[in-house]
């Protein structure tokens, strides 16, 4: 009897915490199911993904409780001002270089880990404290052990106390963003994890308050008063637009490179990627290449459409990602300088040593070139913006660093 009880409270406990979960977003949640159930791939596959999604279900009650424990016992939490410099782009430009450099500047920015997007909690931060864990999570490893888990990672390192960006915590705790898509990899799925502005208005409203009140959690761990917010979401510029009516003074950087240069970098990190949590070479999938292809062009679109009438120009600094890859110290002083910031000392002093480790790196890795169709709106929008950068900042940036 006694036995009964309990497990008749565990189990309308859990169905609570299922009801009022702060996340995943079930419509996507069960589409994914369907696809798993229905849609055709390798047993292997199958079984990583149905494995995932029944992760995250049983996980829910329990992360139900941390946020709302959260809510009881350190509401203080949502007393943190969140002034947002969003780092935006398309993949493989430099982005994740700049963020993590601008990221080590703690006077002036804060920004997120990886580990912190995946545990938006305050209680289970202070956990992991209390019992040391920070060194043992931090250094493990985003990437599987496998071949493709190694490529994926000289590709773009990723460990859990790395800063990462804001598409993590959609695409962990919501299930809902394009980096979905690089676990289940079926085509016909694609548009609807990754079309923010279709969802309801509350569901959009509901996912930008979660990610704020994790930024606004952790910049209450941290003791974090006023430095700025650093972003990086390069993958879902649909949200942007909600993003301004949210945060209406925010700023953005733009990094920008012709689709020849970032499509081909893009492609071998996708494929390993994917091929790394699934099992199976996304290439050998039917439609899979197209079906990415279409949407980074649909992106590319959007990024231009965005910039030119959607962000205000005053609020907006755009970078030549040949310039952030190459000469990284022109771009990070350019960029000190539009945010209205002085460049710290020890900031300053490392510059110089950035632009030598770019001009000697070794990325350790190959990929196929090859030049997409359909993105000429998106390429002469960057051939246009990089000559505008060269010509009007480049030689003030020149002018600081030799001050």
């Amino acid at each position: 009897m006694f036995l009964s009880m309990i497990l008749t409270f565990f189990i309308c406990a859990c169905l609570l915490g299922l009801f009022f979960a702060p996340f995943p977003y079930w419509p996507t949640y069960f589409r994914l199911w369907k696809c798993v159930l229905f849609e055709k791939g390798t047993f292997v596959s199958k079984r990583r993904q149905a494995r995932f999604l029944l992760g995250a279900a049983l996980r829910a009650p329990l992360w139900t409780a941390f946020w709302y424990l959260d809510e009881l016992l350190f509401p203080q939490y949502r007393q943190r001002e969140i002034k947002p410099v969003f780092i935006i782009g398309q993949p493989r430009c430099g982005t994740t270089f700049l963020h993590r450099t601008l990221a080590r500047d703690g006077q002036n920015f804060f920004a997120m880990r990886h580990l912190e997007w995946r545990y938006p909690f305050i209680c289970v931060h202070k956990l992991i404290a209390l019992f040391g864990l920070e060194k043992r999570l931090g250094e493990a490893s985003y990437w599987p052990k496998s071949d493709a888990g190694e490529l994926a990672a000289k590709m773009h390192s990723n460990r859990l106390m790395d800063w990462e960006e804001d598409g993590i915590f959609f695409e962990e705790n919501f299930l809902h963003h394009f980096f979905i898509y690089l676990r289940f990899p079926y085509p016909g799925l694609l548009p609807d994890i990754d079309a923010f502005p279709t969802l309801p208005a509350d569901v959009q409203e509901k996912m930008l308050v979660a990610h704020r009140k994790a930024l606004q959690k952790v910049a209450y761990l941290r003791g974090v008063q006023h430095p700025l917010y650093l972003s990086k979401e390069v993958t879902s510029h649909n949200k942007i637009p909600a993003l301004l009516r949210l945060y209406p003074e925010a700023r953005f950087i733009v990094v920008v490179r012709e689709s020849s240069h970032f499509m081909p970098s893009l492609m071998a990190l996708v494929r390993m990627s994917t091929w790394s949590k699934t099992g199976k070479d996304p290439l050998t999938l039917p439609g899979w290449h197209d079906s990415f292809v279409s949407r980074m062009r649909e992106d590319s679109r959007r990024l231009v459409e965005t910039c030119e009438r959607t962000i205000p120009a005053e609020r907006q600094l755009r970078v030549a990602a040949e310039d952030v890859i190459k000469r990284p110290s022109v771009s990070i002083t350019t960029i000190y300088r539009a945010l209205g910031l002085l460049v710290p000392g020890e900031v300053t002093a490392g510059l110089k040593d950035l632009d030598r480790g770019q001009a000697t790196r070794d990325r350790g890795y190959q990929y196929d070139p090859f030049s997409p169709d359909g993105f000429d709106e998106y390429d002469a929008f960057v051939r246009k913006n990089n000559a505008q950068f060269r010509a009007k900042v480049v030689g003030r940036a020149e002018e600081a660093l030799v001050e």
